[in-house]
């Protein structure tokens, strides 16, 4: 699987990509990581967005995380404002566990939505650590390790694990294992999310995703999964622990997450044209 191209290819798909009026602000290669990551600047309308990125097999451009330049707070990507739901499926949001930093996009949110939730951040790479820092203003502490040592070293519970860890060919290898050290960090009443990108066309997510379904439901636990009708977007499967958070009560979920935290514009439509389940959705 091809991942890295010569940088004046690696330009020209940035530009193919974002349009020839789209600033390239920094690109480099992540070793950890296994590829070429951007940075890159560009407009929509009279919106300015910033956005990290990567190089994927076939000279696919893939984005990793989103800013916008004028409200950093926002959360750009749909998947992103679905994972926010989790903060309102757990019974209190004192901690939370961010297994895979990106662009921290979450950080921001919770800076200025949650700022009495204390977060601690993990990723195994160094250079998307510092892009984050010079480009996305991350200012807060990073533990540099992959995320099974960190949950297999740690005994630490959070209210709140939000699971999002990628490489250039899509989405982690993730084991039985690592889902149980998850659900065993998870304070009294808290709740894991995950995102699944691709869902829909790699065969690796399913196998995944049932897994953690089987050590949940080894506990008593029913996941939950959202993701918009005609499954272009990214899944994010749920597990919460509080009895009451059910499939059928993700609206209110959503509700209550506006009105205790003043989300602005009611959420954007979060839910809008999302199918909500108890099982991996099937095309």
């Amino acid at each position: 699987m091809i991942t890295d191209y010569g940088e004046q290819r690696q330009r020209s798909l940035i530009f193919d990509y974002f349009g020839s009026d789209a600033r390239i602000r920094v690109l480099r290669r992540a070793e950890t990581f296994g590829a070429a990551v951007f940075v890159v600047d560009f407009d929509r309308g009279p919106r300015n967005f910033r956005t990290l990125g990567s190089f994927g097999a076939g000279a696919q451009v893939t984005e990793q995380s989103s800013m916008d330049l004028l409200y950093p707070a926002r959360l750009v990507f749909h998947y992103e404002r679905l994972m926010s739901l989790s903060f309102a499926m757990s019974a209190r949001s004192i901690n939370a566990l961010l297994l895979g930093v990106g662009g921290a996009a979450m950080w921001r949110f919770m800076q200025a939505y949650l700022p009495d939730c204390a977060p601690t951040l993990v990723d195994s790479d160094e250079t998307i650590v510092a892009t984050a820092r010079r480009w996305f203003y991350l200012k807060h502490r990073v533990v540099l390790e992959a995320a099974q040592r960190f949950l297999a070293g740690s005994s630490a519970r959070y209210d709140v694990i939000l699971v999002d860890l990628y490489g250039p060919g899509g989405p982690a290898e993730i084991d039985e294992a690592f889902w149980v050290r998850c659900l065993d960090a998870l304070a009294p009443g808290g709740c894991l999310a995950n995102n699944w990108a691709d869902f829909a066309v790699n065969p690796k997510v399913r196998p995944m995703a049932d897994s953690l379904s089987a050590v949940a439901q080894a506990r008593g636990l029913e996941p939950i999964f959202v993701t918009r009708r005609g499954f272009r977007d990214n899944l994010v499967q749920y597990v919460p622990t509080v009895p009451e958070i059910r499939a059928d009560c993700v609206t209110d979920v959503l509700e209550r997450l506006v009105r205790e935290r003043h989300i602005p514009d009611r959420g954007r439509g979060i839910l809008e044209n999302c199918i909500v389940g108890t099982a991996f959705p099937i095309a």
